[in-house]
């Protein structure tokens, strides 16, 4: 069991996920040209977590149902004892876990930059935001099969949210946390971006069956 799911991984990083992963560490790699990331504070660390990273949940959660628009690997998966929802499973958790390692680098690269934040609330703030990105694009890829609207609609949310998003969208305004509100905000985000993935598991197996 162990050897299948090393396998599927292995498969997923191989010929999907590496290069969603090269794009992650490219946008990271750019923000510096974007703006300073030496002697910042806290304050200038949430700006760059939620003016910037949260799209590294868009780039690496969006493509989970991507290989499954090829006929060939479909058939691949359907030969398999896994079931589908299995290998998406594994493919999501190895999505989260570059996502991790992925934000756990950059924030250690701020503090070697001299910059003075709590590592703790800035990774929590910062997977909460990727996940609700995320996780509202895979939404509605699973609803449309259609991955450029999918890509398009948390950057929508995301203009949303600049243009007075507070009044409207209030706990799941993305911006709280460098707007010096409660680091608590960010836990509707987060459940909500990990119920958007829940669903859109459930409704592909759906629309597949």
């Amino acid at each position: 069991m162990l050897e299948r799911c090393l396998e599927i991984a292995k498969a997923n990083l191989k010929h999907n996920l590496l290069f969603h992963c090269v794009i992650a560490v490219f946008l990271c790699a750019v923000t510096p040209l974007l703006m300073g990331v030496k002697n910042l504070e806290e304050p200038q660390v949430a700006k760059i977590i939620e003016f910037y990273l949260e799209f590294l949940g868009v780039v690496l959660l969006i493509p989970l149902f991507l290989p499954d628009t090829n006929k060939d690997i479909r058939d691949l998966i359907a030969s398999k004892k896994t079931p589908i929802t299995g290998v998406r499973l594994i493919r999501l958790l190895e999505a989260v876990v570059c996502l991790v390692i992925i934000l756990l680098v950059y924030l250690y690269a701020l503090r070697l930059g001299d910059c003075s934040f709590r590592y703790g609330a800035c990774f929590y703030a910062a997977m909460a935001n990727c996940i609700f990105m995320g996780g509202l694009g895979l939404l509605i890829y699973s609803l449309i099969d259609n991955i450029a609207l999918a890509y398009m609609i948390p950057f929508l949310y995301f203009t949303m949210s600049m243009g007075g998003g507070k009044k409207y969208l209030r706990k799941f305004w993305l911006f709280s946390f460098s707007a010096g509100e409660d680091i608590s905000s960010k836990g509707y985000l987060l459940i909500a971006g990990i119920l958007m993935i829940v669903a859109a598991l459930i409704i592909r197996k759906w629309r597949r069956e």
